[in-house]
Order: structure tokens, then C-alpha cells, then sequence
């Protein structure tokens, strides 16, 4: 307690030169907790917007279906035994699916696009498309301006393929899928917008009877995606499905595997904003060992007289790291406190960057970025801050024992 006494009072003599560390230290370490925060909900949007447009938590496919997406592959009945299996987890929802790639044509235009059949109330539980649309609805009966055409099937397209095909709500389109009978005539019943700009460019819904037909496969469905209550969970339900499935005619698949170069890049997102966050420490360190070779060269006869008057080398040793060890938990408070109220203003509010939203969306990112961390990111700063304290404070502490009384003494 008197060396802790010892070191508080030193650093209040020294206040001015303590106060600049603690402010760099608490400025480096906000700026780095809003950057993590913000690189994690950069990541969390990029992940909702796959997740919740086409790729689902898990997808369950006829075996050898990732390596050969073909229709032909596919699951027989609608996918009846994957979804009785799935009755048994309340936790979860599922949409069977019917998806397969084609050429969608307009009076003046055509364009390369992925239809995806499905139920709509079942689609409503697992994606988010049903939420975004702009104009109409989805896939449901249409007001009557539009029913007294002729009634076409409905199909619900993005917005970005609208202004490709130069289309609107109510124009009739023709899908082309492969084979002899994928040729029919859809009539335009809801227009879309994701934060996804290629999504919303690249893929057709349609009603599963209709893709059905489409492609003439009788009642089968290419997938069956599920979206679960805890994300979390999604490795322990999928080894569950592969264990209750009947025979090895399934291949289950989480969202990573199935799209593994966004999760590669969503990884290294996370990565160089943890090394951005090392960095700031790093410079911390050398920050915290300045103020303390300064504070130790100020003090060497203040050191020659403890000494002398019987001060045992390890608790000046002691002393000088408290003294580092102080400095840093200071600084690290009123960062942490800093950075955690800029995080919790930009969660609520976001960052507005409408100026470069066309570039964000490409990536699957809205307009504005709403920050996320977890209570558990601010247990490694405060490791990382205590070991950077130690590291910081040893060589100013080795300085000051190092020192010979009678010489300290004679220091001017």
C-alpha cells in the first residue's frame, strides 16, 4: 500500500506529463474502438444482407449439388423429408427452394438472371426480400389496374434489373430457362431493394409451382434453406441433420462453406482491424516507457535517497511499475468509456454514407453503418493495457534500480 501510495503520488507531481499520456492513450484506444466496431458491423451487414437474400444459416441440397448446381440435382417430393425432420426444431425456420439460371427478356432488353422459386409465406420466415420490396407485393395477387391483363404467373424482380430491362411495375417479362419447355410469360407484380445492388441486379422470384414448371421437374426443389433463431448454433444443427437424415443422398452446408470467399473476406476484415488495434497499443507502450524514463531521469537522486535510506531494489522496481500500471488503467478507462459511448451513438444513429452508397452496396453494405460490439471485445483491451503496462514500465524500472546511491546522490 505505501509503494501504491508512493507511485499515485508521483504521477500526481508529474500531472501534466501523465495527463497527455492518459489523453493520447483514451484518443488512440476510442478511435480504435469505434474502428472495431465499425469494421464489425461492416462485416454483420455483409453477413445479414447473403444471409438473409439467398444463401439462408444452412442449406440442405442433393448430394454432389455444390460442386454441379444443376437442376437436375435436386430433392424429391419438395423437400417433404428434409422439412418433417425439421418440425422437431421450433428453432428454426425453412423455405424450400427451386433455384436455376436463365435469361430474362423484356420489349427491349434481356439480361442473364437467377430465378429463384419459392412458397411465399414460407420465403417471409428465412429472407428478407419480402421486406424490401419498393413497389407491389410479393408474389401475391396484384391490384386490379394490373389483374385486368391478361393473368400472367407473378414474378417480383430488383430494382437495378428493372432499370436494366427497362420495366415496371405491371409489365410483362418472358423467362427463358433451359430445355424445351422453359419459355413462359410473367407478369411484374413487386419491385425490390436489398443493400445488395448485384442481388438485386442478378435475381428473379417466382412462385415454386411456376419455376416448377419452368423447368419441368414435376414437385422437386434444388434446396431447402434454414435460418436459425441463434446463428451460433448453425455447426450443432447441421451435424444433427446429417446424422437424421435418411441415407447419404443430403449434403448439408453452412452459409461459410457454401459462399467461401465471402467468409475468407469477411475474416481478413476482422483480422486488420485487430492489427490496427495491436498497433495502437504497441504505441501506447512506447508512449507509457517515454513518460517513465523521463519521470526516472527527474528522479534519479529522489531514487539515491530511497536507496540509501535502505529501499530494497524490488520494490523500486515495484514502485516505477505501479506507476506504469496507473498511467495505463487511467488512459484505458476513459478510453473505454470514450470508445463505448461512440460505438452506442453510431449503433443508434449510424454512419451516414449515402455520398458512397452505390460502392457500399456492391459489397452487400446499406447506406449507413450501424456500429456493433460486444462486451466481451473490451476484455482484451483491458489484458492487452495491463500487459503493455508491465512491458512499458520493466526497462524505466531496470533504469532506476540500476542506478548506485552515491552516484543518484550526487545527480544534478
Amino acid at each position: 500500500m505505501m509503494l501504491l501510495r508512493l507511485a499515485w503520488r508521483n504521477l500526481i507531481r508529474g500531472w501534466r506529463r501523465s495527463a497527455i499520456v492518459i489523453v493520447a492513450m483514451a484518443f488512440g484506444l476510442g478511435a480504435s474502438l469505434l474502428l472495431l466496431g465499425l469494421s464489425k458491423g461492416m462485416v454483420k451487414q455483409m453477413t445479414d444482407t447473403a444471409v438473409q437474400t439467398q444463401l439462408g444459416h444452412i442449406a440442405v441440397h442433393a448430394r454432389g449439388y455444390f460442386d454441379n448446381p444443376d437442376v437436375k440435382r435436386n430433392l424429391p417430393q419438395g423437400g417433404q423429408a428434409v422439412l418433417k425432420r425439421l418440425r422437431e426444431r421450433s428453432e428454426v425456420a425453412a423455405s424450400a427452394r427451386l433455384r436455376g439460371d436463365g435469361l430474362v427478356q423484356s420489349a427491349r432488353h434481356s439480361a442473364r438472371a437467377f430465378f429463384i422459386g419459392v412458397d411465399p409465406e414460407a420465403e417471409a420466415r428465412v429472407s428478407s426480400v419480402p421486406g424490401s420490396l419498393i413497389e407491389g407485393s410479393f408474389l401475391r395477387d396484384a391490384p386490379s389496374a394490373i389483374r385486368r391483363a391478361r393473368r400472367l404467373a407473378p414474378v417480383v424482380i430488383g430494382r437495378k434489373m428493372t432499370e436494366r430491362l427497362r420495366v415496371g411495375l405491371g409489365d410483362k417479362v418472358v423467362l427463358h430457362a433451359p430445355g424445351e419447355t422453359g419459355l413462359a410469360a410473367f407478369r411484374v407484380r413487386g419491385i425490390y431493394r436489398t443493400d445488395s445492388s448485384d442481388f438485386d441486379g442478378s435475381h428473379v422470384f417466382l412462385r415454386l409451382r411456376d419455376a416448377q414448371r419452368l423447368f419441368d421437374i414435376g414437385d422437386r426443389v434444388t434446396e431447402v434453406t434454414l435460418v436459425l433463431e441463434r446463428p451460433g448454433r448453425a455447426r450443432s444443427l447441421q451435424a444433427w441433420l446429417e446424422q437424421h437424415l435418411p441415407g447419404s443422398h443430403y449434403e448439408v452446408l453452412r452459409w461459410q462453406e457454401r459462399a467461401p470467399r465471402l467468409a475468407a473476406m469477411l475474416d481478413l476484415m476482422t483480422r486488420i482491424s485487430w492489427i490496427f488495434y495491436g498497433g495502437v497499443f504497441i504505441a501506447m507502450a512506447f508512449g507509457i516507457a517515454n513518460v517513465l524514463f523521463m519521470a526516472v531521469f527527474e528522479r534519479i537522486r529522489e531514487f539515491g535517497v530511497l536507496r540509501a535510506m535502505g529501499l530494497q531494489p524490488m520494490r523500486l522496481v515495484s514502485m516505477v511499475l505501479l506507476e506504469s500500471v496507473l498511467l495505463t488503467m487511467a488512459g484505458t478507462a476513459v478510453g473505454l468509456a470514450a470508445g463505448w459511448s461512440l460505438v452506442g451513438w453510431f449503433k443508434e444513429r449510424g454512419l451516414d454514407l449515402a455520398w458512397f452508397a452505390e460502392g457500399l452496396r456492391a459489397y452487400g453494405i446499406g447506406t449507413a453503418i450501424h456500429t456493433t460490439l460486444d462486451a466481451s471485445d473490451l476484455v482484451w483491451p483491458v489484458l492487452i493495457a495491463t500487459v503493455t503496462a508491465f512491458v512499458a514500465g520493466l526497462a524505466p524500472a531496470l533504469r532506476a534500480v540500476s542506478l548506485r546511491p552515491a552516484e543518484a546522490l550526487r545527480h544534478t
